[in-house]
């Protein structure tokens, strides 16, 4: 299951990132003035399964996920929500919380590994 499928099918991330449309976006970016809270995802990097024999049927991929939001508490919340709604597929490898001075937002960042598999 996708990284997005997983968001949208978990009621707590919908409850904070809305359900139609869900405000998780991919690239990294989300579009100017969006609605808070809100989450971006990257992929990291994409490597094929090692297999004895003939073409991989699944990747190792490595995300990484971006919630943003502009009260702390709000952004914990997240947090919790999308690992909640990420554990059951994959691992999450490095959890951070900070401060983006700049946008004046709360920002926690994930770094999450999962297999998937490899479509025709």
């Amino acid at each position: 299951m996708s990284l997005f499928a997983l968001v949208k099918a978990s009621p707590a991330c919908t409850a904070l990132l809305g359900a139609n449309p869900v405000r998780l976006f991919e690239f990294g970016t989300a579009p100017e003035l969006q609605t808070l809270p809100y989450a971006t995802y990257q992929e990291l990097y994409v490597r094929p399964a090692n297999v004895l024999e003939g073409a991989p049927s699944t990747d190792h991929v490595k995300y990484q996920i971006d919630l943003w939001s502009t009260t702390a508490t709000e952004a914990r919340a997240l947090g919790k929500a999308i690992r909640r709604a990420i554990d059951s597929v994959g691992i999450v490898t490095f959890f951070q919380n900070t401060f983006d001075h700049e946008a004046r937002l709360y920002r926690i960042t994930l770094h999450y590994h999962q297999l998937e598999r490899i479509e025709p």
